[in-house]
């Protein structure tokens, strides 16, 4: 049997096998597309301390690595001692601004759009510390509770925010941990190499709750 005759004989076959390899091809560069569009469109916030040696006086970064702006919203912070935890709301670290325009506003509160690309720096460690440590009635002094037998263990940042046209806010989270240098000052450790994103249907119910409490 020549070529003609065999591809002839098995024409049915061979248009299916190629209609099939046909749409396994677009099929892979759908998900390239896809997988590229998705990349472009998915929000990506990053907390990181701000490099030194400055321990908990270091300011705290937030950079947006989005492709679009975000809507920094508020920021939460979990403060971890071995006397207990607790959550309070440290966009505000009670600073005053003379004229509340709108710099001094994102001055003093954070707030604002972070556009692709930029970093905006959070008040220190310490200062976030003092102010959580004061709404949640446990005394906090440079860095260190006032209690001899309370130590600091972690500190855990969630910072809300809202990404171009969602409707929907998400977390930006972070944890670091509070340790002794060899010189017996306190130092920060970051637990996760990146920031971790939370848009949960449960963490959006907990973003209501902290509004609904902290305003």
């Amino acid at each position: 049997m020549g070529v003609t005759e065999w591809f002839g004989a098995n024409a049915q076959w061979i248009s299916a096998a190629t209609s099939i390899g046909t749409m396994m091809i677009w099929i892979f560069y759908a998900q390239l597309l896809y997988s590229s569009y998705a990349r472009q469109t998915r929000a990506r916030v990053l907390i990181n301390r701000a490099v030194g040696d400055e321990g908990l006086d270091s300011p705290c970064l937030v950079c947006n690595m989005s492709s679009e702006a975000v809507y920094v919203y508020f920021v939460m912070v979990h403060v971890e001692t071995t006397d207990g935890e607790f959550f309070v709301p440290a966009t505000d670290c009670g600073q005053v601004s003379a004229e509340r325009n709108q710099a001094d506003l994102k001055a003093r509160t954070h707030q604002g759009p972070l556009e692709s690309g930029s970093c905006r720096e959070l008040f220190s460690f310490k200062a976030t510390l003092e102010r959580a440590a004061q709404l949640a009635g446990a005394p906090i002094k440079d860095g260190r509770p006032t209690d001899p037998n309370v130590e600091l263990k972690a500190m855990e940042y969630h910072v809300i925010c809202i990404y171009g046209s969602d409707k929907r806010p998400f977390g930006a989270i972070r944890r670091f941990e509070i340790a002794k240098d060899a010189a017996g000052h306190d130092s920060l450790v970051a637990t996760t190499t990146d920031t971790q994103k939370r848009s949960s249907l449960r963490y959006q119910k907990q973003i209501s709750r902290w509004l609904q409490e902290h305003g």
